[in-house]
């Protein structure tokens, strides 16, 4: 069947919305040779350049939000990477909600480390996230969760799936 070669090899577009510099170069090496992956440019200006504080107090503002919002459905990628923190949750799911609201067609894939609880994540896959990857996760993981969340599948551990299918 023709037609279903094509759907797979068109390009998806993904964006990173992370203030570390370090991991999102790590994850834009992990993206880049991807066939049919089109990387966007930064949605999060990098914040080195500001004050500490600034930093927190931005991140946990509400305009914040609006602004990634606001950036995102201009770039309008299909899979939006973002890091998920404990300490911001909160900012997160109101992130989360506004993106659903806002950019529908943007499929959001959360970035996590070891401190994550599983209650938080689940909270995210109910408003609105597609999947949840480790920071630490193999590079090709990565490439692989945008292939399945772009064909409308959700990306996440099968210890998280099976926490899924207690809850429904």
């Amino acid at each position: 069947n023709e037609r279903e070669g094509e759907s797979i090899m068109q390009t998806v577009t993904v964006a990173i919305a992370d203030t570390d510099p370090g991991r999102r170069a790590k994850l834009e090496q992990s993206l880049q040779g991807g066939q049919g992956i089109k990387l966007l440019k930064n949605i999060i200006l990098d914040e080195s350049d500001a004050p500490a504080d600034h930093q927190l107090e931005s991140h946990a503002g509400m305009t914040s939000v609006e602004e990634v919002v606001a950036r995102i459905s201009q770039l309008n990628p299909r899979i939006l990477f973002i890091n998920f923190d404990q300490s911001t949750a909160e900012g997160d799911f109101a992130l989360l909600g506004a993106l659903q609201r806002e950019c529908p067609e943007t499929l959001v894939v959360l970035l996590t480390d070891k401190s994550a609880q599983d209650e938080q994540i689940l909270q995210a896959l109910a408003n609105g996230a597609r999947g949840c990857l480790n920071h630490e996760a193999d590079p090709l993981y990565f490439l692989k969760a945008v292939r399945v969340v772009d064909q409308g599948e959700i990306w996440v551990t099968r210890k998280m799936l099976g926490k899924i299918m207690d809850k429904v």
